[in-house]
This record gives C-alpha cells, sequence and structure tokens, in this order.
C-alpha cells in the first residue's frame, strides 16, 4: 500500500497570515519570524508554529506521508523550506497554475479552482489524499475519501487540526 499523499500549502496553513503571531492558538514563544523570498524577488514575511514545523518534520521523517508542495509559492517553496529548515519537498504538478488568474478574488476566479485539478488526479491514482489549504472550503473542495482541513488563514495550523492529521495517519497503520 502507497503512504498518503499531502498536499501543503504554505500561506494560511504553515505560515499564519495574522499582523502578529496568533498566541491564542500557539503560545508567543513558539512562533519563528523570518522571511523568504517570492516571485519579483520581494521579501515575504513568514510566522510559523514550531509545533507545526516540528511535525512536519516528523511526519517526512518517519515517512507518515509524502509531502508535496500545493502552493501559489510554487518554485519559491524551496525559498521557504530554507528558511523555516524544513526538507526540499516537491512541488506537485499542476499545469493548471500556468493558466490561473492571477490577483482575481477567490469568489470571482473561473472554475475549477487551478489546485483542485491536480489534488483530484492525486486521489484518482489511488493513492490517500491528505490536503492542507487555507482556501479549501472557500472554494468548496471536495474529493472523496481525501481529508482535506482548510486552516483559518490568521492562524494556520491547529493542535487539534494536527491532532486530527496524526489521527487519520495513524488510522492508515502509519503511526510514529
Amino acid at each position: 500500500m502507497a503512504i498518503p499523499m499531502w498536499l501543503l500549502d504554505i500561506d494560511g496553513v504553515i505560515n499564519a497570515l495574522a499582523d502578529e503571531p496568533p498566541a491564542s492558538v500557539w503560545p508567543a514563544d513558539q512562533w519563528i519570524t523570518t522571511t523568504a523570498r517570492s516571485a519579483g524577488d520581494l521579501e515575504w514575511p513568514l510566522q510559523a508554529a514550531r509545533p507545526v514545523l516540528d511535525f512536519l518534520r516528523e511526519v517526512h521523517r518517519s515517512g507518515r506521508a509524502e509531502i508535496r508542495w500545493h502552493t501559489g509559492w510554487q518554485h519559491y517553496a524551496g525559498n521557504v523550506s530554507a528558511a523555516l529548515d524544513l526538507p526540499a519537498w516537491p512541488i506537485l504538478d499542476c499545469p493548471e497554475y500556468a493558466s490561473a488568474p492571477l490577483g482575481v478574488p477567490l469568489t470571482e476566479a473561473a472554475e475549477p479552482w487551478w489546485k483542485l485539478p491536480a489534488a483530484q488526479r492525486v486521489a484518482d491514482s489511488g493513492r490517500a489524499l491528505l490536503w492542507t489549504d487555507d482556501d479549501a472550503l472557500r472554494q468548496g473542495a471536495a474529493i472523496e475519501g481525501a481529508l482535506i482541513i482548510a486552516p483559518d488563514e490568521e492562524t494556520g495550523l491547529t493542535p487539534s487540526q494536527l491532532r486530527l492529521i496524526d489521527t487519520w495517519l495513524n488510522a492508515r497503520g502509519i503511526a510514529i
């Protein structure tokens, strides 16, 4: 049986988009604040909770899931990996990204959402799919049998969401 594939977004999932690290979710001393280069060579602020980063590293190290970036950062995701000391995960092949309208509000974007077809292809391949993306609910993403978690963009992944992911991986016989 193939290990599950985890499609991982950055902004709103790992990178909490609140003005200040949300200490209501993780204690203030558990946040890392740094920057990474994005498109146009811009420095983009990152706020990431250490427990989330540790969880991702452990899932990767233990082989509980194959993690792939599924993000608008595209090839700049490697800069986020480096800034947060994460493994250099591959980017999910997503040809729909090239034709996605940039700068268009999600509620006005053309159907289907550029991320959905690539995620559906993973599920159609027979792999168990875990997808974390803050925009998934706004886009109405639904894939039969997949665990789709849409964190609040201001907080990123929470302790209860990490427990849910851990339980889901354990149910597939992939425990630490």
